[in-house]
């Protein structure tokens, strides 16, 4: 790990803030890059050719890609600076929420529905994640292509197990969720994001809705799972995230 220096002390305070305050926000220049992710320009080609991924089978004998060692650290460093960017409050896979705090919010004696993003990790492309750090974050071109490829699992899609995945998943997929959100507000729903998990709950939650919900998945060149596509009536009780709800 000769090439790796921690660029963001623990004890730094964690403190949230918009997009355009992080320090990856128009990250431009060798210098600066070494200085925010902590690992020298030029000793990136090592880190990706080394052994940086652990890789198993997990339940349901869903590969599980988690990195080790160096990767594992610089992971981390750029995991920390992304949590700390604040995010729309429909999303509930962030720190200090939980399943049920996600499932808590479409309480009441009326219908949801829900549905979820097919394999999300693994469609989420390292050229989305290029474009996403260019578009989003407006960092140097080349800056955005070392940091896609630090992203993702052999420089082809983001891990399944590491720390960075949910909160670069999202940035990268934000205009589908902004989408999604709109659809909300026109329909009069409350909606709620558990990383790749969507419920929306109101008197307006029918299949129709679910159906332009999964069609805004599929317009954004991702599928949605239609064993996992569910409504509820509204006197039903209702699993989400796991929770269920009942009244």
């Amino acid at each position: 790990m000769s090439g790796f220096r921690n660029a963001m002390p623990s004890s730094a305070p964690r403190k949230a803030y918009a997009l355009n305050q992080s320090p990856l926000f128009r990250l431009r220049g060798k210098g600066r890059f070494e200085d925010v992710i902590g690992v020298k320009w030029e000793s990136v080609t090592d880190l990706l050719a080394a052994e940086s991924f652990r890789v198993w089978k997990g339940p349901k004998d869903r590969e599980i890609q988690a990195p080790i060692h160096w990767m594992a650290a610089v992971h981390k460093v750029i995991a920390d600076l992304l949590a700390r960017i604040e995010v729309p409050d429909y999303v509930f896979s962030q720190k200090g929420r939980s399943y049920a705090d996600n499932a808590r919010q479409h309480l009441g004696n009326h219908p949801v529905i829900k549905t979820d993003i097919n394999k999300f990790y693994p469609s989420v492309t390292r050229a989305m994640v290029f474009r996403m750090f260019v578009r989003d974050f407006e960092c140097a071109a080349d800056v955005a292509d070392r940091l896609a490829d630090i992203c993702c699992y052999r420089q082809l899609h983001l891990p399944t197990g590491s720390p960075l995945s949910g909160r670069v998943a999202f940035f990268a997929a934000r205009g589908l969720f902004e989408d999604i959100a709109k659809l909300a507000v026109a329909s009069g729903c409350k909606l709620t994001i558990y990383v790749d998990d969507i419920a929306l709950s109101g008197p307006n939650a029918t299949k129709r809705l679910l159906g332009e919900v999964r069609m805004l998945i599929a317009r954004h060149g991702l599928k949605s799972k239609g064993k996992k596509s569910a409504t509820f009536a509204a006197g039903a009780p209702k699993s989400v995230t796991g929770a269920v709800i009942v009244g």
